[in-house]
């Protein structure tokens, strides 16, 4: 028996070898039994990487002794065991897995305990960095300017091939096609039994980036619009693909499964249930699992259960979207996930990349502003760093803005206020509160970044749970330029919050 040691939180791999000779090493059947402290145990599959070499990739949560057994149909793989102490975790961004709150379903909660407030980030092409000569040290660079910023959930795909509206080389920095394939062979002729190891060794270096950096690895394992050649559906070849990302990714505290990219495009829904199944059979740890903008999968009675968190894709009506979801459906989170575009350094007319979707930085932080007053948690799309098109060194405007927005409702208890439209008679005005102590009130300009509210778009309020005359302390803040005011707002029946400069304004009572 051997005795090594990890982190808190972090991935350990066992690796065993076999000389014996196989059909489809990619088939082999190996798993381990995991047992740590107090009792707590489970089975996690395993997964060939070459040269035969298969491993095991487990994560201690707790401190204390872990121990594994390995088991497989190869005697050579099967029979290994070993003690693994879990020590302290040095890194203060890593927090273990991302749960949903118990006391607070509508909002997450890290494995250690902390409350993250989530601020998506869309990077679907992200690993395709580390076939660079100096990829690892850019995506790490990458990584530490997002974390910097507030970004803490990453959305990438485990694998997408070419976007419809810039195919092939439309700029320098892009990688659709990628420099190289998930499977064997190509995507015009494909040999899905097998996995190119080496493309999911590069996958391996982002994703040892993102949880050195604190970021959660959103993991679309399919996309049904990026001309990808996918196996076919229920197929051994699928289940060998489900399985092996699974395999090879459960080990990381930092991972939640999303079954596809926009699902929608899925039209069997028992077929999309049928892989959530089969994520969580696999999955030892039970990480949280999703599908992209999928509404018929979230309101279908049948597969109520399937989801943990939704993940969602709405362009206008934002906050009451969220409030839309939060009420028809079992509490639990929402990630609006894909709702504007920020453009590039060329602006709104640069057509250079993508002929349509286009936003000024103004415009998409305002969007981000109305899902979190919705109730829900918000996505970040930068024209250069979405899709197949990577361009880390880049910092767009947007960067500052939504580390405003998220810099601001990190000192309050958000995930303790709930949506109350009512307390609002204006439509532009948006209120989260925890009634009787905390309210949080939004108001955008309704016809650009600096219009002045005037009579007809204040926000006029009616506080529940205060008595007349109570005087309450106010902390504004513009979002577009960073200005910040202290003042007092005497509560009264019903009363018109002024605000104390131009433009939109989000101001927190207490």
């Amino acid at each position: 028996m051997s005795l090594q040691t990890c982190p808190q939180y972090h991935p350990h791999d066992v690796i065993v070898r076999s000389e014996a000779s196989h059909a489809n090493p990619f088939l082999v059947d190996l798993r381990a039994r995991i047992t740590g402290p107090h009792g707590w145990s489970t089975t996690v599959p395993g997964f060939y990487d070459g040269d035969g070499t298969w491993v095991v990739r487990f994560c201690p949560s707790a401190f204390g002794a872990w121990r594994y057994e390995t088991e497989s149909t190869d005697p050579a793989l099967a029979g290994h065991d070993g003690e693994v102490q879990c020590i302290a975790n040095a890194n203060p961004r890593v927090h273990g897995a991302l749960l949903v709150d118990p006391a607070h379903p509508h909002h997450f909660l890290y494995e250690d305990g902390t409350w993250p407030f989530v601020l998506g980030y869309e990077a679907n092409w992200l690993w395709a960095l580390g076939f660079l000569e100096d990829g690892e040290a850019q995506l790490r660079r990458f990584c530490e300017r997002i974390a910097s910023y507030g970004y803490n959930h990453i959305f990438v795909n485990t694998y997408a091939h070419d976007t419809r509206w810039a195919p092939g080389k439309s700029h320098a920095e892009d990688y659709g096609p990628p420099p190289m394939y998930a499977w064997g062979g190509t995507n015009e002729a494909p040999d899905h039994l097998r996995l190119n190891v080496a493309y999911w060794r590069n996958f391996d270096v982002m994703m040892r980036a993102l949880i050195d950096h604190g970021l959660t690895a959103h993991l679309y394992l399919k996309v049904y619009n990026k001309e990808v050649n996918w196996p076919r559906a229920r197929s051994l070849a699928d289940d060998l693909f489900f399985r092996y990302v699974v395999a090879r990714y459960q080990g990381y505290s930092n991972v939640v499964w999303d079954f596809s990219k926009e699902s929608y495009n899925e039209t069997d829904k028992a077929y999309c249930e049928n892989r959530l199944s089969f994520i969580k059979a696999h999955d030892g740890y039970r990480r949280l699992v999703t599908a992209h903008d999928d509404w018929a999968l979230h309101f279908d009675q049948r597969f109520g259960g399937a989801l943990d968190f939704v993940t969602d894709q709405k362009h206008d009506h934002f906050a009451e979207r969220v409030i839309q979801l939060r009420r028809q459906l079992r509490p639990c989170p929402v990630i609006n996930e894909e709702f504007a575009y920020e453009c590039g350094p060329g602006g709104v007319e640069d057509l250079s990349y993508h002929p349509r979707v286009r936003h000024t930085p103004e415009e998409h932080v305002l969007r981000s502003w109305e899902v979190v007053f919705g109730g829900g948690y918000p996505g970040y799309y930068y024209l250069y760093t979405a899709w197949d098109v990577v361009r880390p060194d880049d910092l767009p405007p947007g960067y500052a803005l939504h580390k405003r927005l998220a810099g601001f409702m990190k000192a309050t208890a958000w995930w303790e206020l709930e949506p109350h439209p009512e307390v609002v008679e204006r439509s532009t005005a948006r209120c989260l509160a925890k009634v009787g102590r905390e309210y949080l009130i939004f108001n955008r300009a309704e016809h650009g970044p600096q219009r002045h509210f005037d009579e007809r778009t204040q926000a006029m309020i009616t506080l529940p749970g205060l008595p007349p005359g109570a005087v309450l302390a106010a902390d504004w803040l513009q979002p577009l330029t960073g200005r910040r005011a202290q003042t007092q707002v005497q509560v009264r029946p019903r009363f018109s919050l002024v605000p104390p400069f131009e433009g939109p304004y989000v101001v927190r009572l207490r």
